[in-house]
């Protein structure tokens, strides 16, 4: 994926958070590889599965908002139909 002709992201102040968050993430993962080579009970993986779940979209949501706010509102007053659009095909491919 190409960025060069895109803005650097607006969530630094909470760029921390965030790595951290999917740090957190990268574990839960380990884990349930671990728990899987271990045969561990089919429901407690799954568990496991749901809870990366909700962490990722967790992170995904807070990244979601910053560009909301600031990205697709700066596109909004240069071209509505364009910035209305990018938001679409974001919300088209994360909500499936």
């Amino acid at each position: 994926m190409s960025n060069k002709t895109r803005e650097h992201h607006h969530f630094e102040s909470d760029k921390k958070g965030i790595i951290s968050r999917l740090s957190r993430i990268e574990g839960q993962v380990r884990g349930i590889s671990k728990m899987v080579q271990e045969g561990v009970y089919c429901q407690d993986v799954l568990n496991q599965f749901a809870s990366v779940k909700s962490a990722l979209n967790g992170a995904r949501d807070i990244i979601l908002q910053e560009h909301i706010k600031h990205c697709i509102a700066k596109k909004m007053a240069q071209d509505k139909v364009a910035a209305t659009e990018e938001l679409m095909s974001i919300i088209k491919k994360i909500s499936k």
